[in-house]
């Protein structure tokens, strides 16, 4: 377990930004950095899924692009409030915590917040366990779900038992309790998306899950443009610019799912390692110098830092107390 509270009062906020800028950049006021500051991260691991309650001050909570591009953390996270609440802003408007609800992460994409004291769960679930078994995937970013609906207790309730559980767990048990964990996650995510005003009609949504998976499949060909996966997607220019319009459009979703394809290749660990040329040529570009500026631009950090904080990226913690950091690395360790 992580906390701040063995170390000297002055140096505890500093130690948790650091700490926790595996996954936020943080800033605090002034009284809140220097009065009494507390925070702490109970983490489990359940096979490759983590369920960690964090407990602290009123902070700001931003994932910014160079964030993205320095963890290369590619999952989904659900969040329920314990007590406290937090809020953010989008192009919609500003949304609030729901009250007994539950709210989706998808730590791909950017997000700013504002927190007051709260203890909170945080459910974390890599990508590829999960996205194969929800119906969109890509529209999970901050989505509010409903503490009415029972679908979403269902999942609180699950989340609050796992942690409450948690220590009486053996190893076997944690491990055999994941693919359950997800799958009831997938169900209440399933459940909820014809629940808001912004969601598609049921078509338009079968036609969008056509059109991302032949981009996703074809990411790396040379022809993937407008003309090229209208046709092969049997759906018209005017329509597939219509489907995408919250995007961006069609040219800046495939930019966006090549270069996130790009740095999950750079940051991985598991696979050999390849020339930085062979990423750019599959993600669409032909010179190294156009695809380190579209990289910079997307992610405010080149290929090159991007593979050198994959390597060298273990954070030592400040001071000469030294809390309970393990968290961060299963954070990045977290795979199918």
């Amino acid at each position: 377990m992580f906390e701040v509270s063995g170390v000297p009062e002055n140096e505890r906020f500093d130690i948790w930004r650091e700490s926790i800028s595996c996954i936020f950049e943080v800033e605090a006021p002034r009284d809140v950095r220097k009065e009494n500051f507390e925070a702490s991260v109970d983490a489990n691991m359940f096979g490759s899924v983590m369920l960690a309650r964090t407990q602290t001050r009123r902070q700001d909570w931003i994932r910014s692009p160079s964030l993205i591009g320095r963890d290369g953390m590619d999952h989904f996270m659900v969040q329920l409030y314990e007590r406290g609440s937090l809020t953010w802003e989008t192009s919609r408007g500003e949304f609030a915590f729901p009250e007994n609800g539950l709210v989706v992460f998808d730590l791909a994409q950017d997000a700013a917040c504002r927190s007051n004291n709260f203890s909170n769960l945080s459910l974390i679930v890599p990508r590829s366990m999960l996205e194969d078994q929800i119906k969109a995937p890509d529209d999970q970013h901050l989505k509010i779900l409903s503490g009415t609906e029972p679908m979403v207790q269902l999942l609180r309730d699950h989340m609050l038992s796992l942690k409450r559980l948690s220590a009486k767990m053996t190893a076997r048990q944690a491990i055999e309790i994941a693919p359950a964990t997800v799958g009831l996650t997938a169900a209440c995510l399933n459940a909820a998306v014809t629940e808001e005003p912004a969601q598609r009609s049921g078509v338009a949504l079968a036609q969008m899950t056509v059109v991302r998976r032949l981009i996703e499949n074809n990411l790396s060909h040379p022809d993937l443009c407008v003309d090229w996966i209208a046709r092969h997607a049997n759906v018209s220019r005017a329509k597939l610019y219509n489907l995408f319009e919250g995007y961006g459009g069609v040219a800046n979703y495939v930019r966006d799912r090549r270069l996130r394809r790009a740095l999950l290749a750079l940051v991985d660990r598991k696979a050999p390692r390849r020339p930085i040329y062979d990423i750019a040529l599959e993600a669409g570009y032909a010179s190294d110098a156009s695809f380190t500026r579209a990289f910079r631009t997307r992610y405010g950090l080149s290929p090159k830092e991007v593979r050198q904080h994959g390597i060298t990226g273990e954070i030592l913690a400040a001071g000469t107390l030294k809390p309970d950091r393990r968290y961060e690395r299963w954070l990045h360790h977290l795979s199918a």
